[in-house]
Order: C-alpha cells, then structure tokens, then sequence
C-alpha cells in the first residue's frame, strides 16, 4: 500500500495537470475575444461571465454529487471530459471557424465541467492528506495550484507567435496525463457518501450548516464580495487595459497574470510553514481583503505599465493569504458529512460572484469607462468588509484543528 505522502503527492499531480491548462486557458480565452476578435468591453465581459457562469447552477450540484459518489472516479471522468473542449476549439480553429458564439459555447461548457471537479477534488483532499497537518496540506495544495496556473500562463504568453492550436492541444494532452494520477488514488472510504434525501433539500442543508457556523459563513461572504469585486474587474476590465491602455497582446496579458499567481505562490508557500502555527485566520483574512481595495483603487489611476504589474503583484499576495486562509477555515470547520457542499458554497463565492462581476464591470466600463470599473468594485469591498467585521466575529476568530 502507497505510503499517506506517496499518496498525498499523487493527488498534487493531479492537481497541477489540471491547473496549469486552467492556467493556459486563463490568457488564452480573453486573448481570443479581446485581441483576436476586438470585441468590446460589453462583449468582453460576457465571454468571461459564460465561463464563470456555470458555477452558479453546477457548483452546488457537484458538490453534492461529490457527497454522494466516488469522488475519486468522479474526478477521472472530468479529467477526460475538460479534455474534449479544446481539442474540439482546435480543430474548428484550424479550419478558420473561430467566431464570438463559438467561444461563448466553449466557455459555458468548459465552466460546467470545471465547476463539478471543483468541491470533488476538495472533498479528496481530506482523504488524502493527514488530518493532523490540514492546514499545511490546504497550503501546499493551494501553492501547487498557483504554480500550475503560474506555469500555464507562461505557455499561453507564446500565443502571439504560435498561434491558440499548439496550446488547445497541451492543454488537453495535460488533462489526459492527468488521470494518470488520479488513477492511482486510494478509493475514498464508502462511508464519506452523504445520505439520499432531495436536492434542494441537499443544498439547503450546506447553506444550514453554514449560516449556523460563527466561522463559516463570513468567510463564504467575504469569498462572495472577493467573486463579484475582485475577480469580475480582474477577468473582465484588466484585459482591456492591457489592450487599449497599454497597447498589449497575449504577452502583456501573460505578464498581468504572472505578476499575479507568482505573489499568490509566494505568499501560499510561505503560510506553508507556518500553517499550523496560526489561529488568528479570520485577521488574515480581513487585512488581505482590505489591502485588495486599495489596490484596486491604486489601479484604477491607470499608472504605467512597471508601476500597474507591481500593484497586480501585491494584489497577488493578498490572495493567496485570502484563498489559503479561508479554504483551510472550511476544510477544518465542516463536518465530514457536508464539506463538499460546504466547499462547493466557498468556491461558488468566487465562481458564481465572478459571471455577476464580470458583467457589471463590463458594462460600467462601456458606460463611464475603464477607471470607474475599478474604482466603484473597490468601493464596494471596502462597503462588504466593513459591514462583516461589524456583523460577525471574523477579527477575533481563532481556528485550529
């Protein structure tokens, strides 16, 4: 029998075979309908909202799923399912048939199967890491994560020169040596399964059980503000800097995204050794989110070019404190019997939040322009973070295992 760090390796495998196309697909989709197509910010906005969109409806659905099945089978499905829409977008690519419907389809069918492998590879994670060190688990899992990405954004920085084919093809040859690893996990224990009762009456359970945890549902709130406004001007408005402020392409784009998952990378790899030593996660939580604010207000001034990747890049050590902190007060938190729902609820605050932001961004940026796309999503936060640290415990939260 595999060794619990053989094993633990073994899922982290997994999981950088699934980022870094995620990473790939990240520079290449706006890249696409920004700088090949020229579409308009509206537009623009729209395209990353059908990718996000999904997690909406089929984020909680995979969660229960996940709750309910094999997650570990489940997971090799979507490995080869993730697969099929690149390579489906390179051969239309090849025969010159790219056009703005085609990607919207793309994007909603690639977000679909996204949003169930989500809660199912975090229902996994538990199985496979030890439960004494968790925390430290949840932050190795989010560094490889990062660096997956990391590593997909510098291939797709190449699609000027080489074109979106050769990498719709590694991205899906990625996904496929993935179920390799995915292959040789343990079978997660049979009693992991969730009881049969209703869906809706599934998902209304996770929302009961968050709603009734002091330490859970401000952190899926705030994760909720971080979707609507952060990733929504990030997805949607950063693009069309790049392209009509800075004159950029995919190289540019691939910078924006480095400066950014390399900070994220940085700061998850250092909470790394420290993961067991900290308590105080709701601070972290609060100070990471609030320092993104005023990054995005600073952003929004538009500065050149050095100065606006230098801000992404401190921006990206806010998030990955964000995301590490609060996935590992989830994980921790929720009951065996919920936690892919419970985690299904976190990853939809940034999934779901996303489309909405993405859209609003979108149009506010073709009604008044690329600044107040930021400055009002800034404003906003800064309105959430205010209101749950006077509504909840979240400053004074302590969470250990």
């Amino acid at each position: 029998m595999a060794s619990s760090r053989s094993v633990f390796n073994l899922y982290l495998l997994g999981l950088a075979t699934w980022f870094m196309p995620l990473g790939i697909q990240m520079v290449l989709f706006p890249w696409l309908v920004a700088v090949v197509l020229h579409m308009d910010a509206f537009a623009v906005g729209l395209a990353q909202a059908a990718m996000m969109a999904p997690s909406l409806l089929f984020l909680p659905l995979g969660g229960l799923v996940a709750d309910r099945g094999n997650a570990r089978r489940l997971l090799l499905a979507y490995h080869v399912l993730y697969a099929i829409p690149p390579l489906v977008l390179a051969v239309v690519l090849a025969r010159g048939g790219l056009s703005y419907p085609l990607l919207i389809g793309y994007g909603i069918i690639a977000g679909a199967i996204g949003a169930f492998a989500v809660p199912t590879r975090d229902a996994l994670l538990s199985v496979v890491a030890d439960k004494r060190g968790l925390p430290r688990a949840v932050a190795l899992a989010t560094s490889v994560q990062f660096l997956g990405q990391l590593i997909g954004i510098a291939f797709a920085s190449s699609a000027d020169r080489l074109g979106a084919e050769p990498l719709l093809l590694l991205q899906a040859g990625l996904l496929l040596v993935g179920c390799l690893a995915v292959r040789a996990l343990p079978e997660p224990p049979p009693q992991a399964a969730a009881a049969s009762t209703g869906f809706w009456r599934s998902i209304a359970e996770g929302v009961v059980v968050a709603a009734r945890s002091e330490q859970i549902w401000p952190v899926l709130l705030i994760n909720l503000g971080v979707g609507v406004f952060y990733v929504g001007p990030f997805m949607a408005v950063l693009p069309l800097a790049v392209r009509d402020v800075y004159a950029g392409g995919a190289l540019e784009l691939s910078y924006v995204n480095l400066a950014f998952w390399a900070a994220t990378i940085l700061a998850s790899m250092a909470l790394v050794a420290l993961a067991r030593r900290l308590t105080l996660r709701g601070r972290l939580i609060a100070a990471a989110v609030s320092a993104g604010f005023v990054i995005l207000l600073a952003l929004s001034t538009l500065p050149p070019f050095p100065v606006f990747l230098g801000l992404i890049f401190v921006w990206g050590v806010g998030a990955g404190v964000t995301m590490t902190q609060s996935r590992t007060v989830v994980q921790i938190v929720a009951p065996a019997s919920h936690r892919a729902r419970l985690m299904s609820l976190f990853q939809l605050g940034i999934s779901g939040g996303g489309p909405i932001g993405a859209v609003l961004t979108g149009a506010i940026c073709a009604l008044w322009g690329l600044q107040a796309a930021m400055f009002l999503p800034a404003a906003g936060m800064a309105l959430l973070v205010l209101a749950v640290l006077a509504r909840s415990r979240l400053w004074s939260m302590r969470t250990v295992e």
